[in-house]
């Protein structure tokens, strides 16, 4: 899906591409290379001052909006904030060599070819997007008139919607929906009605559906730009959900974390753990260094994780690696003897760090699944799906609370999926290494719960 490839490979590109601009305005001006080479720290500073900035208007991002004014507002903003860190460090830096022409130079510079890459970019995608491109599949809810419809339609062409149906009816809402998503691929919804017995209905179909809702709200566009919400054919709409990681630099940052996290822990362990766990193995139970299994992802995606073999070969060692094994249990006679202290410590788990330095997964997140184990859980516990919104971790919040393992218990499921909703509601950074310190301290004291 393009919006996938949008996130994590064309947004990234977006940001590289800022700081390229703005550390060769730098050397355009006098033209030389070899310093650019060697004076690296130059670099590093003109980066991180417009990184600042750049992530808290999100400049590098190409706005879901129909004018152009409006699309170069947060690359202006970001060239004001980082022309006034940019004039304090030229100021606070007595070593600083070029003349005050040669900043005033550069900032012209960076003002003309930021704005110029920014208008280009948004020029691009919103042709693009009039193709039906870059799209998220939606449904309308609500008794709209037909100018009204029509206007909607007009905006989410450009906003990078489509509108699979459109329904008017309310008494129709819940029935149609329902055979809607066995047909088609629904990411959102946007309803409104004043009626509230169906507003609860629409939310708790959302929830357990894994789709995301969007509440229009009747306020004119003046008061919906003072509040900060996003528009529609001339209506505001609301995002139900607080979710922190839907904003690309909190992504972004997350994703800084994972790669520091995962490099580290690739470097200075599985450098080595893998041949103690592999001469463990040969003595111990034969077979392969590492078991790796079909798990649920992020928005349902199946990805391959990788972890130290803990149990004996079993008949169905194929159905098990297509995620369809029995779940463990404590005493499980699967389990060998050194499985269990691999299980106990949680070095079973250290292979994943390969899926999270290569993005299927996060240090930090709701522990994933097998396949049955999420097919037969979405059909028993109610807001299940959610916790797809964001990558399946490593360690979590639920999981340094005592919620992890294998179990029938569907009550202790329900309280494990609260918190895996709780953390995608309130993703902090600081949360993430909270998390993580949290999980070390456990694993050093051999105080890891349900670890079998």
């Amino acid at each position: 899906m393009f919006q996938n490839k949008y996130n994590r490979i064309v947004l990234p590109f977006l940001f590289f591409s800022d700081l390229v601009i703005v550390v060769l305005s730098y050397y355009l001006i006098n033209i030389d290379f070899n310093e650019l080479l060697s004076k690296f720290d130059i670099i590093v500073i003109l980066s991180l001052l417009w990184t600042i900035p750049a992530l808290y208007f999100n400049s590098y991002n190409v706005p879901r909006v129909y004018s152009y004014l409006n699309s170069i507002k947060p690359t202006f903003y970001t060239f004001i904030g980082f022309s006034i860190l940019y004039i304090f460090y030229i100021l606070l830096d007595s070593s600083q060599k070029p003349s005050p022409f040669f900043h005033f130079q550069y900032l012209a510079y960076l003002f003309l070819l930021q704005h110029s890459f920014s208008f280009s970019r948004f020029y691009f995608f919103h042709k693009y997007r009039l193709k039906g491109k870059n799209t998220r599949f939606g449904v309308l809810l609500g008794n709209f008139t037909k100018n009204q419809i029509e206007n909607i339609n007009s905006d989410a062409l450009n906003l990078g919607y489509h509108f699979i149906k459109i329904f008017s009816h309310p008494e129709l809402y819940l029935k149609e929906l329902n055979d809607l998503i066995n047909k088609h691929r629904i990411d959102i919804i946007f309803y409104s009605n004043s009626d509230q017995s169906l507003a609860e209905p629409i939310s708790v179909f959302c929830d357990n559906h894994g789709i995301r809702l969007k509440i229009i709200i009747p306020l004119s566009s003046y008061t919906a730009k003072r509040t900060g919400l996003d528009m529609i054919g001339d209506f505001s709409i609301m995002d139900v959900r607080h979710e922190p990681l839907l904003y690309i630099h909190n992504r972004l940052i997350k994703r800084i974390l994972d790669i520091i996290v995962s490099f580290f822990s690739i470097v200075l362990v599985l450098s080595w753990l893998p041949i103690l766990v592999k001469l463990a193995q040969i003595f111990t139970y034969p077979g392969p260094l590492l078991f790796v299994q079909d798990r649920v992802g992020r928005d349902g995606k199946i990805f391959k994780l990788y972890k130290f073999r803990t149990m004996k070969f079993c008949s169905d060692l194929i159905k098990a690696k297509k995620g369809w094994s029995e779940k463990t249990k404590k005493l499980d006679k699967r389990v060998t003897s050194f499985g269990r202290f691999l299980r106990r410590t949680n070095l079973d788990e250290y292979p994943q760090f390969i899926n999270v330095f290569f993005g299927s997964m996060s240090t930090v997140g709701p522990r994933p699944h097998m396949v049955g184990e999420d097919l037969f859980l979405e059909k028993k516990i109610p807001k299940y799906r959610i916790r797809r919104f964001v990558k399946p971790g490593v360690t979590g919040l639920a999981a340094i609370k005592g919620y992890r393992g294998g179990t029938d218990d569907l009550k202790l499921m329900e309280e494990r999926i609260k918190f895996d909703i709780w953390y995608l509601e309130n993703w902090k950074f600081f949360l993430d290494l909270k998390i993580i310190f949290v999980t070390v301290w456990q694993m050093l004291t051999f105080r890891i719960p349900k670890a079998y």
